[in-house]
């Protein structure tokens, strides 16, 4: 995992844009923006990431949402703690499960080549979001993936020994 801090306006989303069109060549790349107000928003940047990858439209019910999931990691496992991360499903999963899926997820992305992810403006994400992003550095194991965190300097306030 690496973060990327700084002021508003000087050009962290140019940075990683610019860096993901380069990966691109070498790598599957996905992007997540944690957002600073709503309901359900815990997840957001991961929603954004798995829509992409799966290929989903906004207009996907949450049953063909959760097939395209399915076709595209195959793990019944993964795909139901998945799609109750990302609010496809209402099920009863430990926050443990829901990181456990998300990781695997994110694993199985990689198995094909390495994976690039850019969660940007973490400074607006919510503390089990954070948790998260500790729980895959920690144990990703199963491929190559590369974290890239984006925030602003208000990060630092809210989590002093960040990075």
């Amino acid at each position: 995992m690496v973060s990327v801090v700084g002021d508003a306006g000087v050009g962290k989303t140019r940075l990683w844009k610019e860096f993901l069109e380069l990966a691109r060549e070498r790598a599957v790349v996905g992007a997540g923006r944690c957002l600073p107000y709503g309901d359900g928003i815990i997840f957001w940047p991961i929603v954004e990431i798995v829509r992409v990858a799966a290929g989903m439209r906004e207009t996907d019910k949450p049953a063909k949402a959760i097939r395209k999931i399915r076709r595209l990691v195959g793990d019944k496992a993964v795909v139901d703690r998945v799609a109750a991360a990302v609010g496809l499903r209402d099920a009863p999963f430990q926050v443990g499960e829901l990181f456990w899926g998300i990781r695997r997820f994110l694993e199985i992305l990689a198995a094909g080549k390495p994976l690039v992810v850019v969660f940007d403006d973490i400074q607006w994400a919510e503390s089990t979001f954070l948790d998260l992003l500790g729980h895959l550095t920690a144990n990703v194991q199963d491929g190559p993936i590369l974290i890239l965190c984006m925030a602003r300097n208000a990060l630092l306030e809210k989590q002093p020994a960040w990075g």
